[in-house]
């Protein structure tokens, strides 16, 4: 019996051998199996894999580095970075740990940990155009726009193939309004072999920003063959027709949004004043209803609803919504000159004149509203001023105020 119990004991001891003598064998290789896996994008195998390399060798800091990439391709960035920070412990030296580590973070909206990361990153391997780039998003994230552009500058100078970096700054250029400097870095993009349907939309929209009509509505048409559904696509389009004045085309397109999603009033917004510049009132003020309703604040749909119906006769209405205009923006000017005009025709000449006023206060060349300002005066009897305003005009340069001088003013045109 007790030859059986040590014969039993001795084999229990050869088994923990070989088990420990075996295990880190066991853990490479379910580690190398599990990169296999993630390299195949089958990342709940892969988990699986390096979830046992990791139990059976929790010292190994690039077993947990690459189940915490896994982890973030599995949208779990938070178990992520803790695998992240479990190989830091183990060696700091790696600064594919900081980085992957910011990128989670930064999805996070981590911020202020990404941004530490990403430094840190950075100052272990100054050559990463990654690490550049990343910290780019970071910077362009929390609106940093003109630090994101000095990072995707790194980031392309380092790597000129990475064309995520011309996208990127692209957009943050764009933020910063120099659309110019956007397009030219999308123009780099599509001269590559990589061009893509996104490419064109984003330089096609800031085409739209510099008037290049033309220009936008070909990217667009472009994106549009692969994107028929994209609802900003459309509405851009629809704007650059409107604008290349291709009002049919408009119209057409920014139906084709409207069928896709009905509640989306800047399209509307744009249909109304496609249909407005074709002549087509009554149409006009059945998209600019649509877009009010759907934006009790949208400024522009009051304005060109306002111009339908002076067009329509209805001044009454249309300085109804004039008013509605400068209630929502006091220092839109050109409400004032149409909400004047609208007076005017309504006999309202008294109060058209300060509307003038607050017009060639703004801006003192206009000679239309000298002109117009002056023909108010006179139906108020302000005889001399309203000479004063046509002679003005005149010297401005408007030749229907020259009859005017002469019918009106005849003893001081002398």
């Amino acid at each position: 019996m007790k030859r059986i119990v040590v014969i039993l004991i001795g084999l229990v001891v050869i088994g923990l051998t070989a088990y420990f003598i075996l295990k880190p064998r066991m853990a490479e290789n379910n580690f190398r199996a599990g990169l296999q896996l993630l390299d195949s994008a089958k990342y709940e195998l892969a988990l699986d894999r390096f979830n046992r390399a990791v139990k059976l060798n929790p010292k190994r800091y690039d077993y947990y580095f690459k189940r915490g990439l896994t982890l973030a391709a599995l949208n779990n960035d938070s178990l992520a970075i803790a695998d992240y920070s479990a190989a830091i412990a183990l060696d700091s030296t790696d600064f594919n740990l900081y980085l992957h580590r910011g990128i989670s973070e930064r999805k996070l909206k981590h911020y202020t940990e990404a941004m530490a990361d990403l430094n840190r990153a950075i100052a272990l391997n100054d050559s990463s155009s990654k690490a550049y780039y990343q910290r780019g998003l970071l910077n362009a994230a929390i609106m940093e726009f003109e630090q994101a552009i000095k990072d995707y500058n790194r980031s392309i100078e380092l790597d000129g193939s990475n064309l995520e970096a011309f996208y990127s700054r692209g957009e943050s250029l764009a933020n910063l309004a120099d659309f110019k400097g956007a397009i030219a870095d999308y123009d780099k993009m599509i001269e590559g072999a990589n061009a893509t349907p996104e490419a064109y939309k984003k330089r096609g929209i800031f085409k739209l920003k510099i008037q290049d009509y033309n220009g936008a509505i070909a990217d667009l048409e472009t994106a549009n063959k692969d994107l028929p559904t994209d609802e900003e696509v459309l509405y851009s389009l629809g704007e650059a027709y409107a604008n290349a004045q291709r009002f049919d085309d408009a119209v057409k397109v920014l139906d084709k949004a409207i069928a896709i999603n009905p509640k989306l009033p800047l399209v509307y917004g744009v249909k109304g004043g496609a249909l407005l510049r074709k002549g087509e009132f009554k149409q006009a003020i059945v998209a600019f209803n649509k877009a009010i309703e759907l934006k009790p604040d949208y400024l522009k749909a009051y304005y060109g609803r306002g111009v339908a119906r002076a067009f329509q006769k209805d001044y009454k209405g249309s300085i109804v919504d004039f008013n509605k205009v400068l209630t929502i923006d006091p220092s839109y000017v050109q409400a004032y000159y149409n909400r004047a005009i609208s007076k005017a025709i309504m006999g309202n000449h008294k109060e058209a004149i300060p509307d003038y006023d607050v017009i060639i206060k703004a801006d003192p060349k206009n000679a239309e509203a000298y002109y117009n300002r002056g023909i108010s005066k006179m139906n108020v009897q302000e005889f001399k001023s309203g000479c004063d305003d046509f002679r003005k005009a005149l010297e401005l340069g408007y030749k229907p105020a020259e009859q005017m001088v002469n019918i009106y003013c005849p003893k001081e045109n002398k």
